[in-house]
């Protein structure tokens, strides 16, 4: 029996069912006190908070909000190459670990989301030694070598309590700085071309200064050519774990399924505790990710977080531009994603809950953010070369369309003053910490 855990607080127990092909399953059942707190949710979708037990649907192991909790790619990998040496050293038959397995393999310290299992009073897996920020360039050596190799070594054994968690297909690893606080490192492929690291901080600020909300974030570098990507992360405060869904979990999507961001937006406004301020960032990350070619926006790089007062879209991450290849996720049911037309935001802005002025202007707001990208790349060292080469990551054409529209619909320049009435245009920026649109505003004389 395993116990289920949200942060500190008991949910439920999980129960183990062996199945005919040797593949176990989880069958779930709240706990009563669980049920009665005001503070208690459905911890996955499809488990409404009800008695009895929770079985699994038919194509599933585990319920939806565990596959959060559990090793994407890189981490599979990591355990399962751990798994392996552990059958060699102990001369034991190997078995390759079933969905139940790998699970419970996840350290348990840096478990993304609240979601914990403990067995006998104890968390599963066991905490290791932990990463700091001084470690990084060990961690990139160690991630090198296992990318290269597969094989577990003494420097590549650190990797797997500190990197079996993150999702995503590249080298990650969770690292804490001076104070306390856990950062999600990136590390560079060995197969990257350019400072992928710098370019993904690059996006970052771009997003900041277009209103999008985002974690704080930096490189370290590690030479003059590579740098590791680190980003705090957004489901820890302090010793405090915050709950998280993706949106592959919470939409209950198979793996590789899209939705367009039309149709996200409605679905998350019926679940978000703030559907008018959660719509126009989800409006914002459709638009900004068509300016910057950003193909990896999969249903599990957007996610909630739970506060109080209920579901909140979670800040955006793992936004990276790219010369090449399309995004998976259209814009509306109608957009091609190899060819996003960003006029169909507009059309369809009351899904976001926008008025079509408000999404015209907020494009515009967006266009004028990603403009000054050579100059954000230049900031962090990136060089002129490299900048000229990932230029078309950047098509003009999208900000040019974006522009125009802003100027179709509501009937004004953005880029210049109005002699007639005696205004301004004020681009987006930043008032005590919190983000003002873009406006216009009287001319004080």
């Amino acid at each position: 029996m395993i116990e289920v855990c949200m942060d500190q607080t008991k949910v439920g127990v999980a129960e183990t069912v062996e199945t005919g092909s040797h593949q176990r399953r989880l069958v779930f059942t709240y706990d009563r006190d669980w049920i009665a707190s005001p503070d208690a949710f459905a911890i996955s979708p499809e488990m409404p908070l009800t008695f009895g037990p929770h079985e699994p649907f038919t194509t599933r192991h585990t319920p939806f909000s565990f596959d959060d909790a559990a090793p994407d790619r890189w981490g599979r990998d990591l355990v399962n190459a751990e798994h392996r040496r552990e059958a060699r050293e102990t001369r034991q038959r190997w078995q390759p670990l079933d969905e139940v397995g790998l699970l419970l393999a996840v350290s348990d310290e840096t478990r993304q989301g609240a979601l914990r299992f403990r067995v006998g009073g104890s968390f599963l897996s066991a905490p290791t030694r932990r990463a700091e920020v001084k470690d990084l360039a060990d961690l990139r050596q160690a991630a090198a070598r296992f990318e290269e190799s597969g094989v577990i070594d003494e420097g590549v054994q650190h990797l797997i309590g500190v990197g079996s968690s993150p999702g995503g297909a590249a080298p990650k690893a969770w690292v804490h700085d001076e104070h306390g606080h856990m950062w999600l490192a990136k590390f560079p492929r060995t197969s990257d071309t350019g400072d992928v690291s710098a370019w993904e901080l690059v996006a970052i600020d771009l997003q900041r200064a277009a209103g999008i909300d985002v974690q704080p974030s930096q490189i370290v570098r590690l030479d003059e050519f590579e740098s590791v990507f680190l980003t705090r992360r957004f489901d820890r405060d302090r010793d405090r774990r915050i709950p998280y869904q993706s949106f592959k979990t919470m939409f209950m999507l198979d793996e590789g399924e899209h939705k367009d961001y039309a149709s996200l937006s409605r679905e998350v406004s019926r679940i978000s505790s703030a559907p008018l301020t959660d719509g126009e960032q989800l409006f914002s990350r459709a638009a900004f990710g068509v300016m910057v070619n950003n193909i990896d926006d999969h249903m599990r790089n957007h996610g909630l977080i739970r506060s109080a007062a209920g579901w909140r879209l979670a800040p955006s991450f793992d936004v990276n531009p790219s010369r090449r290849g399309f995004s998976d996720t259209p814009l509306a049911p109608e957009d091609d994603p190899a060819n996003p037309d960003l006029r169909l935001l507009v059309e369809r802005a009351e899904d976001f809950h926008m008025t079509k002025q408000q999404a015209a202007r907020r494009l515009a707001d967006i266009a004028q953010a990603v403009d000054s990208w050579p100059h954000h790349a230049k900031g962090i060292g990136i060089e002129n070369d490299a900048i000229e080469a990932m230029g078309t990551a950047f098509d003009e054409s999208h900000r040019d369309l974006a522009k125009r529209l802003a100027e179709t619909v509501t009937g004004r320049n953005q880029t210049s003053a109005s002699s007639e009435t005696g205004e301004v245009w004020v681009k987006p920026h930043m008032r005590r910490g919190q983000h003002v649109e873009g406006q216009w505003r009287r001319h004080r004389t």
